[in-house]
């Protein structure tokens, strides 16, 4: 599976929808919608590969936590074997001196022999006969066959004794040399499945590198996605906030501000604590935001008007006309004609005003009325 290939494929949608939405922001909101649909498209699909690099990087981890234990137990195992080895080098030592000894008690027995051997040589058998036949009497006869006997007896038990001898430490020497070649082949095999963990877990270390960093670059192009889809919806919201004020006679006059704090009608004055009515539209636009002419017509007014602050009134012909109030700057003069979308003026806070917004009235013959059918639509 080509990760890198999927994230690239991301990027290209993102930048194409990015593209796309600065081209095409002020049409209508069905193609946002479209976008946003394709948009989180991208975003579950992203999401479940998100999903899966995780599950993936979980059973990984997993794995290596089981492959480092498993060294660990392999670890204990091969200093329980380094300790029998050295236990059994020990033993083979102590068996070297043990049979270096025996070597001396050996000799020392071939020594004594060999004197005997020699002195029977040149006296030949006739010594013994001698010792017996010059006994005084019968007991001093059956003393010396005994001696003759003891001697005899001695030389054949030193020459079984070297025979026992040698068998006893060869065996032992063979017995110790036999272990230590098996605790020897058991360690190469301990080594070996160890090396073969740590040639694993590098490997498993390794994908988990390369899952992570995957997961990194998919959760970036996540809040790419995330930021993108609350772009759009944001946009949709904004057009279709504008499509409900679309429609009337007249051009809403704070062109991407459509939160209305006050509507037409009776209300509690805000400043003077009392119910009065409240003769138009108040709209949330920043200080310095755009205010546009609702219409085609002529400034009939320009400057300071009292509690409305700085104020436009544009007559718009057949008895109607409109007022912009609470402006921070004017940019129409009074008898100047003006196109409907036109700027007039920025919003502010003059006159009698709890904060930056416009003041929008629409009058038919003199007379307030109210100015939502008129920039909606019935």
């Amino acid at each position: 599976m080509n990760y890198r290939r999927k994230i690239s494929f991301l990027l290209i949608i993102i930048l194409l929808i990015n593209v796309s939405f600065v081209y095409a922001s002020s049409g209508n909101a069905d193609k946002e919608r479209k976008k946003l649909q394709e948009v989180n498209r991208g975003l579950d699909k992203l999401r479940e590969e998100l999903k899966q690099n995780k599950s993936k990087y979980s059973k990984v981890a997993r794995e290596i936590k089981r492959l480092d234990q498993q060294i660990d137990k392999a670890d204990k195992e091969l200093q329980e074997v380094e300790k029998q080895l050295e236990e059994i080098n020990k033993d083979i030592e102590v068996t070297k001196n043990e049979l270096k000894q025996a070597e001396n008690n050996i000799k020392a027995k071939k020594d004594i022999l060999n004197s005997r051997l020699r002195v029977i040589y040149k006296n030949g058998t006739v010594g013994y006969l001698e010792v017996l036949l010059e006994s005084k009497n019968i007991s001093d006869f059956i003393a010396r066959l005994d001696m003759v006997k003891r001697i005899i007896d001695y030389d054949v038990n030193i020459l079984k004794y070297m025979k026992e001898q040698r068998e006893i430490i060869s065996t032992k020497k063979e017995t110790l040399e036999n272990q230590l070649n098996m605790v020897q082949n058991i360690k190469k095999k301990m080594e070996d499945k160890k090396n073969q963990l740590l040639v694993a877990t590098r490997a498993k270390e390794s994908m988990m590198k390369e899952l992570k960093k995957n997961i990194k670059e998919l959760e970036k192009q996540e809040d790419e996605l995330v930021k993108l889809s609350k772009k759009l919806e944001a946009e949709i919201r904004k057009k279709q906030i504008a499509a409900k004020y679309a429609g009337g006679k007249m051009l809403w006059p704070a062109p991407g501000y459509y939160r209305i704090t006050s509507y037409f009608g009776y209300r509690m004055h805000p400043i003077l604590k009392k119910k009065k009515l409240h003769t138009g539209l108040d709209i949330a636009v920043p200080l310095g935001g755009k205010v546009v002419a609702a219409n085609d017509g002529v400034v009939q007014y320009a400057g300071w008007l009292g509690g409305y602050g700085k104020a436009v009134w544009i007559d718009h012909g057949g008895g109607i006309s409109t007022l912009y109030a609470h402006n921070s700057r004017l940019l129409v003069k009074k008898g100047q004609k003006v196109k409907k979308g036109q700027v007039i003026s920025r919003a502010g806070s003059t006159g009698y005003s709890t904060g930056p917004h416009l003041h929008f009235e629409v009058r038919r013959n003199g007379k307030v009325i109210n100015p939502l059918p008129w920039v909606k639509g019935k």
